[in-house]
């Protein structure tokens, strides 16, 4: 075994042991969501409006990542011989996401591309640790499972920040023009 898929066996094992994988799913989508605050701010958005939009993100990325966690599962139950608990293994993905609690700091300007690339990267490695010691999978299978609902999720952030940002920058020429 060598030092890379022994660190990745610890943490694999480490993120098993964590619970509240729903929670976490919940707290990165409002993380997520933060990251705009700068851009809704600039839109001149009233307070109420800030609050509604970010909660809105904010379900809709969780409900984004929650989908590409059942891609997962969907997946392992076509590998994986013997039952499949969805609900355990999803708590278990939930804490996979744990980097994405700091998708905020995406907001810092000058690195925020940097920032974002790497927590999505290190997302996509507790995923494949995870899936590696759950079902004691060889690392190359692993992450040939969890790169489709990698892929999936990204697709989605990136759809809604995408709608986001035109959405604010339509609201501001408007604003500017008048």
């Amino acid at each position: 075994m060598t030092k890379l898929e022994a660190a990745m066996g610890a943490l694999g094992h480490w993120l098993l042991q964590l619970d509240g994988g729903f929670e976490i799913l919940l707290l990165v989508g409002l993380s997520m969501s933060l990251a705009h605050l700068f851009a809704l701010v600039a839109n001149q958005l009233t307070p109420r409006q800030i609050v509604f939009q970010l909660l809105l993100d904010a379900l809709v990325l969780a409900v984004a990542l929650l989908l590409a966690t059942l891609v997962d599962i969907v997946l392992l139950a076509l590998v994986v011989d013997g039952p499949l608990q969805p609900w355990a293994l999803f708590e278990s993905l939930g804490a996979a996401l744990l980097p994405g609690v700091f998708y905020v700091l995406v907001a810092a300007p000058y690195v925020s591309n940097l920032i974002a690339v790497t927590i999505w990267a290190l997302i996509h490695l507790n995923v494949v640790a995870v899936l590696q010691v759950r079902f004691a999978l060889p690392a190359a299978q692993a992450l040939a499972l969890a790169t489709p609902g990698y892929c999936l999720a990204l697709l989605l952030v990136s759809a809604l920040f995408y709608q986001g940002w035109q959405r604010g920058y339509r609201r501001l020429a408007d604003s500017l023009g008048r």
